[in-house]
């Protein structure tokens, strides 16, 4: 991996991401569909998902969802909640899922009132956790709307939750504790 633009967080929140979202998977029953290191056929349809290699992934990543969205101004927690939910999601969605948790008006849109409650929840320990626990409820929330609305994805939610459970597991020991 050439890491010489990326920052450290960057590349913590991306090697975790890529231990989520593995390599080339094309399952007819996924609405995601045709995906490869998590990158879809359907965001990128210029690209041959298959040979996608892994640096042009991280590339991506970095390019169209951490700098297009201004990550690193977030404080490290929500950066990471952010990112891995902007790969999983629309993001309108994702940010309002952060908004909500931050108790921001949840228009989708990553704002300086946004990134102002961010920097203000995250000045306390006991507050980070308890937002980054609401955003992730929040996101299972949508997996289970997602399973109502169409039974043919319910073969998923198992994953779901476990992305969830990896993603909380890694903020609280790796990102929040690793940077005491």
């Amino acid at each position: 991996m050439n890491e010489q633009n990326y920052s450290q967080v960057f590349l913590t929140a991306v090697n975790h991401l890529l231990k989520v979202e593995g390599g080339y998977v094309d399952d007819p029953t996924d609405n995601g569909g045709e995906t490869n290191y998590g990158i879809s056929k359907r965001q990128y349809p210029q690209l041959n998902i298959i040979k996608l290699t892994m640096d042009e992934a991280i590339y991506l990543y970095h390019r169209d969802y951490w700098l297009a969205n201004k990550l690193d101004q977030l404080p490290i927690a929500y950066a990471c909640f952010l990112f891995d939910a902007l790969v999983n999601h629309r993001p309108k969605t994702a940010i309002k899922f952060l908004q909500q948790a931050l108790r921001a008006t949840p228009d989708g849109i990553l704002g300086p009132q946004t990134r102002a409650a961010a920097k203000q929840f995250s000045q306390n320990l006991e507050h980070t956790v308890e937002t980054i626990t609401w955003c992730l409820s929040y996101r299972a929330d949508f997996y289970h709307d997602l399973v109502v609305d169409n039974p043919s994805q319910e073969r998923f939610i198992l994953g779901w939750m476990r992305r969830l459970f990896s993603l909380q597991q890694f903020i609280l020991t790796e990102v929040i504790h690793g940077t005491d």
